[in-house]
């Protein structure tokens, strides 16, 4: 749903470009900029078929990708294989395998419908669809810098499509009468070119609409991350949990599913909305306002907890990133809520697998890995960037500064280099199966299981275990591509690399043959091994250069 803003809101926005239109000779003092007209244009056409682009960069890449790869089975997982003597239900519930259907508990489903059954079904079904097209192409606000240069584009096409005009002939009547006709020239392309940020505001009814449309997906999305969690972290017993910008609650419930309603001893939930506050505490009581809350222990506030005192062993962000106006503050609220992760802790943050759900996690998860104790993963290139971008704001000058609790990237990521994906635009995305809520009168319109994408990252604010097995498998972040005697399994390793490994039966044995072919994405890879990439590879449309041949291991 594409929204453009009012004249007034516009101007405000011309006002903050560093450039001033002098009336007589019209002469626009603006920095050296390498945008062209041609660059503009060809932005324009890139946005209006990104998906077209996406999938041909996807096959470009996927072919272009290291194949001369010497893989084989973990240790640990082969010897498994050899008792479990090659069973079915072991290559598709291995170590790695993280991936499962997801349905609502019966009793929450039945307080859903209880609290949407007062809105008429083709309504609500149509309200669904707007909410769900407008969440689909929401963006990050834009920033000064990108607007700057936006405006530099439009003001130069203006000056070279407009024709030679001798100012010093006209009048002063005709010369205001020109400049007025080109602000609003100006203001007209700048509506087409610059995304109209608004942040998200609910009532009663905007509510429900939200839990119609949205709680099903995140409560899967989260029990797919907490499941593994809990897989690999045994020990781990959360009892406090922040969820901040909790919503109508899909955070808490898929917690509580993974490790139980008496686990936990606290749980805030922080949403600036108060209606949306008020509706989780309705599901919490069953749908009726009289009602004792099902779950002792649960808190709501609209804005964060302060002081050193309140951590937390679960801080969760779900779909929450594109609710502030501007990058500072993104950051501001990441640094709070990783200073509320306990020691031993995890920050979880999730959003939509669209590209600019992934732009957000990325940007997140690059400021974050600079400010805490990971030794030498970011260059200094990458800090001095974070450096010069928050700098350029009028709100903080201050270089990056590493907080002294340690931490690294839990999932999905295998390592803290740069992902291999941000210089493509392609979104690193992993897939959920879920049931959706079984709210409408034509129960045959409603598929039993449906697809949900998702970006997100998790820290855990400890030092890396170098004995953690999970830690040295690659992780599959593609869906698997099935040929005739073999499968193509793209990996993310822990060396930070990104390769495409075609796992043959005849090459690479039955049991590592099967583990592909039973593979989702998501799972780790339960595999060791190394990558050579060889001098002659060739990479179509620039996607990636090889410069010389490399070795590198999977292991770090």
């Amino acid at each position: 749903m594409k929204q453009v803003p009012n004249d007034g809101v516009l101007y405000k926005l011309v006002n903050r470009i560093e450039c001033f239109i002098y009336i007589d000779l019209f002469i626009i003092v603006l920095e050296p900029n390498e945008a062209s007209p041609a660059n503009v244009d060809a932005a324009k056409m890139f946005r209006e078929n990104r998906e077209k682009f996406d999938d041909t960069a996807k096959r470009s890449f996927v072919q272009t990708l290291p194949r001369n790869v010497r893989l084989e089975l973990d240790p640990e997982v082969n010897e498994q294989l050899k008792s479990d003597n090659r069973k079915l239900a072991f290559f598709k519930e291995h170590k790695g395998k993280f991936h499962h259907k997801s349905e609502l508990p019966k009793k929450l489903e039945e307080t859903i419908n209880t609290i949407l059954s007062d809105i008429e079904p083709q309504r609500l079904k149509a309200d669904i669809k707007l909410l769900e097209d407008h969440l689909a192409e929401r963006r990050l606000p834009i920033e000064q810098r990108e607007l700057q240069t936006i405006a530099q584009n439009v003001i130069q096409n203006l000056m070279q499509t407009e024709p030679p005009i001798n100012t010093l002939a006209m009048s002063p009547e005709q010369r205001e009468q020109l400049n007025l006709g080109r602000q609003r020239e100006l203001v007209k392309r700048l509506k087409t070119s610059i995304y109209h940020w608004q942040s998200l505001t609910f009532d009663e009814y905007k509510s429900k609409i939200y839990l119609a449309t949205n709680f099903a997906s995140h409560y899967a999305m989260l029990v797919q991350i907490l499941n593994e969690i809990k897989q690999r972290e045994r020990n781990f017993q959360p009892v406090r949990l922040l969820d901040f910008g909790s919503g109508t609650g899909s955070a808490m419930w898929a917690a509580m599913h993974v490790w139980g309603k008496k686990t936990f001893a606290e749980i805030l939930n922080v949403d600036k909305s108060r209606e949306m506050n008020k509706l989780s505490q309705l599901i919490l009581q069953g749908g009726q306002e009289n009602k004792a809350p099902m779950v002792n222990g649960v808190v709501y506030r609209q804005f964060m907890p302060h002081g050193r005192e309140n951590v937390f062993d679960l801080v969760i962000a779900d779909h929450t990133l594109f609710e502030f106006e501007n990058r500072f503050e993104r950051l501001k609220v990441l640094r709070s809520l990783w200073y509320n992760v306990k020691p031993n802790g995890f920050l979880i943050l999730v959003e939509r697998g669209t590209i600019h759900g992934y732009s957000a996690i990325n940007e997140a998860r690059e400021n974050l890995l600079s400010r805490i104790a990971v030794p030498d993963q970011l260059t200094k290139e990458n800090i001095d960037e974070i450096n010069d971008e928050e700098s350029s704001t009028e709100h903080d000058d201050s270089p990056v500064k590493t907080h002294n609790s340690p931490g690294h990237i839990f999932s999905p990521c295998p390592h803290e280099s740069v992902c291999p994906k941000k210089e493509l635009n392609i979104p690193c995305r992993i897939s959920t199966r879920y049931r959706p809520l079984q709210i409408f009168d034509v129960k045959r319109n409603i598929p039993d299981y449906t697809t949900g994408q998702m970006s997100y990252i998790v820290l855990k604010k400890s030092e890396r275990n170098q004995n953690d097995i999970y830690g040295t498998w690659p992780r599959i972040i593609e869906p698997i591509i099935d040929r005739k005697h073999h499968q193509h399994v793209r990996l993310c390793c822990p060396n930070g690399q990104y390769v495409n490994v075609p796992i043959s039966k005849n090459k690479h044995g039955t049991g590592l043959h099967r583990l592909s072919h039973h593979a989702e994405p998501g799972d780790l890879f339960p595999v060791t091994g190394e990558v050579i990439e060889d001098e002659s590879t060739k990479i179509k449309d620039d996607l990636i250069v090889s410069e010389r041949s490399k070795r590198r291991a999977f292991r770090t």
